[in-house]
């Protein structure tokens, strides 16, 4: 789907292109976490959404250029945070 966007505008990007815009949009949504915790949520919520969807619109289509399928992915991700979250609540 993602990679079907860029083809459709004429656009090649490497996967480590990708992989670098990616890295970016995560220091904006700690860049945003940084100014609300300093100035306060006024005007801050909008841009840490938007740096979100940034970030996971780089994800994505890094998941589809290296040929692994999203959902999938999602749910491994899911599972995997389950048992990190029980092994925690274990030791506790």
């Amino acid at each position: 789907m993602y990679k079907e966007v860029l083809s459709r505008e004429g656009i090649e990007q490497p996967k480590e292109l990708t992989l670098s815009i990616l890295t970016y949009g995560i220091g904006d949504i700690h860049k945003m976490l940084v100014y609300m915790r300093r100035f306060g949520n006024s005007g801050f919520i909008g841009e840490l959404k938007v740096a979100c969807a940034d970030a996971m619109t780089m994800l994505n289509l890094f998941c589809e250029q290296v040929g692994y399928n999203i959902e999938e992915i999602s749910e491994v991700g899911l599972e995997r945070f389950r048992e990190r979250v029980n092994e925690v609540s274990e030791k506790s």
